[in-house]
């Protein structure tokens, strides 16, 4: 998902974009809460009618056991969930910050007047992959999202290194 940021106080000169790309998700907490509770429900009605025998306690073992397993995948989920992308660029510079979970944060600078947007439509890896290219390097952008959302970033970013360039 693509979030362009108004939020441009904080920099020293006008900013032409700054947008960051967050991986879609499907739940937020409010949904994910709902979702576990209804699958709660569907692994406690059941198991009433055998309250206090002996196939009521190997039914609650084995739905508590797979009650947390799903727990903990969804938690595991919600986890890589914090992975983002910043984009920045203004006048004099285009920043990149990439960040995952429980990783070091990469950032990657360069000058707006030497740096190209690159789409390969022939990739293998991925559909419509997006790449900068810039001071030697090239970076990936954009790999947890959609081919057609990598064509948007690619139109964003390259009107506005137009701007940069020509301001």
């Amino acid at each position: 998902m693509i979030k362009i940021l108004d939020d441009w106080k904080d920099s020293e000169e006008p900013l032409f974009l700054r947008a960051r790309l967050v991986p879609n998700r499907s739940l937020d907490g409010h949904g994910t809460k709902i979702v576990a509770g209804i699958i709660a429900c569907g692994f406690l009605l059941p198991i009433i009618p055998f309250i206090g025998s002996p196939i009521g306690t190997t039914l609650t073992v084995f739905s508590g056991l797979t009650f947390y397993l799903f727990l903990a995948l969804l938690q595991k989920n919600f986890q890589e969930g914090h992975t983002f992308e910043e984009i920045l660029i203004s006048k004099h510079k285009i920043t990149v910050v990439h960040k995952e979970r429980n990783k070091e944060q990469k950032t990657w600078e360069g000058n707006p007047y030497w740096t190209r947007v690159e789409v390969d439509i022939r990739n293998a890896k991925l559909k419509n992959y997006l790449t900068l290219a810039g001071k030697g390097r090239h970076i990936e952008l954009g790999a947890f999202l959609s081919p057609d959302e990598r064509i948007e970033l690619r139109d964003k970013i390259q009107n506005a290194l137009a701007k940069a360039n020509s301001a």
